[in-house]
């Protein structure tokens, strides 16, 4: 047998040339199914949600234990459709992408009790203000526990294994990411991957209103034309917020005088020009008088 033959033999057997990290890792020990909100007296049907473009998706990520031993750490992987965007990027949390969806794997510490629930119920996924109403958009979830996660290399390399070829694995640097005691009931699909559905509604795009640190309180006359300053709901609901701006830009009478008093009584400049006529005049008939004194 030739030396090829052997090593060939050799690594069908797992002897040789085959690292410890490319070999199968085993499978996930925990019992977990993924769940979400049931629609009331039509088991098995999901609850269908609707979202406002801009607006963030407001639904449970559930999963409970059908275990008799309790969970000790879970892992959760988060995969939007291409009009949903993250809502933050948090510290427990690896993201990446692929074919133009948002993919995250989140980290919890909690420790899952036998046949308990547990649910993400921050609110995880924004709607992109330019998606057409009536749409339909996803958020795929699916649960392991942590013990899968690290018998992979963590969760890092777990990410960048549902990464695209070239695209980033980055992790968040918000605030962590939580669970909530929650034991939603359990459909009729029976696996740790489940997914909710959103319908974007027609209502007008909610735009982010603007950081208090981009207005100052003590807004100049150019600054209540800045967007920021129109709009906001005080500016704007106020009757005084306009007429503020007109009588900041009269000629002086604010500026000169703190208390803004109304200007009254005849103008200087015409009371200066009488008096130059009247001087002049003066000194006309002075010089006549002159004249006929010497002539006398």
């Amino acid at each position: 047998m030739t030396v090829r033959r052997i090593a060939l033999a050799l690594t069908a057997a797992g002897t040789i040339g085959v690292p410890a990290a490319a070999q199968a890792a085993p499978p996930d020990p925990a019992k977990l199914e993924a769940v979400t909100e049931i629609k009331k007296d039509e088991w098995p049907s999901k609850v269908e949600y609707e979202v406002r473009r801009g607006d963030v998706v407001r639904a449970p990520l559930g999963v409970i234990s059908v275990d008799a031993r309790p969970v000790r750490g879970l892992v959760a992987k988060i995969d939007l459709d291409e009009e949903l965007d993250f809502a933050r990027r948090y510290r427990n949390c690896w993201y990446t992408t692929n074919a133009g969806r948002d993919i995250a794997w989140c980290e919890f510490p909690d420790v899952l009790p036998a046949y308990s629930g547990r649910a993400i119920t921050t609110p995880v996924a924004v709607a992109g203000v330019d998606t057409k109403p009536g749409s339909s958009l996803g958020i795929a979830f699916r649960w392991q526990s942590k013990g899968w996660a690290d018998a992979r290399g963590g969760l890092r390399p777990v990410t960048a294994f549902f990464a695209e070829p070239g695209a980033a694995v980055v992790r968040g640097t918000g605030g962590a990411l939580t669970l909530e005691k929650l034991a939603l009931p359990t459909a009729d699909i029976r696996a740790n991957g489940n997914s909710i559905r959103a319908t974007v509604t027609a209502e007008p795009p909610l735009i982010p209103s603007p950081s208090a640190s981009a207005s100052s309180p003590a807004a100049s006359p150019s600054a209540t034309s800045s967007p920021g300053a129109t709009s906001s709901p005080g500016a704007a609901s106020s009757p005084n917020a306009t007429s503020s701006a007109g009588a900041a830009s009269s000629a002086g009478a604010t500026s000169s005088s703190g208390a803004g008093l109304p200007v009254t009584g005849v103008p200087t400049f015409l009371l200066a020009a009488a008096g130059g006529v009247l001087l002049g005049f003066g000194l006309l008939l002075r010089r006549i008088a002159r004249r006929r004194t010497r002539r006398a």
